[in-house]
Formats: C-alpha cells, structure tokens, sequence
C-alpha cells in the first residue's frame, strides 16, 4: 500500500468515524445534554470516540486534510441519497439501500473481507 492509499484509507476507516462522532455528539450535547438520558447503546456507541484527545485529533485532522475533506464530500453525498429516499418516501430505494449495506455488513462479519 503506497502512502497516499494508507492516508486515504485511515481517512476512511479511522479518521471519518471521529469527524461524524464529534459533529454528532456536538448536535446532541449542545441542544441539551439531558437528551443523551434517553439515549440507548447507539447512542453511547457513535459517540464514545468523542471523548478522544482533542489534540490528537486536531493533528490528525490537519495532517490528513486533504483525505478527510475528500471522506466527508462522500459522506455528504450518501447523506443526500438516504435523505431523498426518506424525503419522497421510496420505501423500496430505502429498503433496497438498506438491505445492501446489511448483506455487506454480514458478509465482513462472516469472513473478515468480502
């Protein structure tokens, strides 16, 4: 794996997860931190990593900019996707998209890659 394709992975895979735990606890915690009280496991799962060292992470962020910026346009772009199906109430694209992502899921559950 040369540098760049291990800078573009560990954006994907490490480095993203912290983006969206931070930005997400940070709409939770800042609208009333009394909500995270009705919060179950998933809730305390996504934002566990929000709690990592914020100087760590301020470094990796500023180190890898140019991968995560790339990360966080894909993200916004699935957003957008599951937002339409949501939006205009396609069950079946929802379904479908759903039901993708689970197989795919399983399958790395069962055999560690696909």
């Amino acid at each position: 794996m040369t540098a760049p394709e291990h800078d573009r992975v560990c954006a994907l895979v490490s480095h993203l997860p912290h983006v969206i735990a931070n930005v997400y606890a940070s709409q939770v915690y800042e609208k009333d931190y009394s909500f995270s009280q009705f919060a179950g496991s998933s809730f305390r799962d996504l934002t566990r990593i929000a709690g990592s060292s914020p100087e760590v992470w301020l470094d990796i962020f500023l180190t890898n900019q140019t991968q995560i910026l790339s990360v966080i346009d894909e993200l916004e772009g699935g957003l957008r996707i599951i937002k339409e199906f949501i939006k205009t109430e396609d069950e079946d694209g929802l379904k479908a998209f759903l039901i993708k992502v689970k197989k795919i899921k399983e399958q790395v559950d069962d055999y560690g890659s696909l």
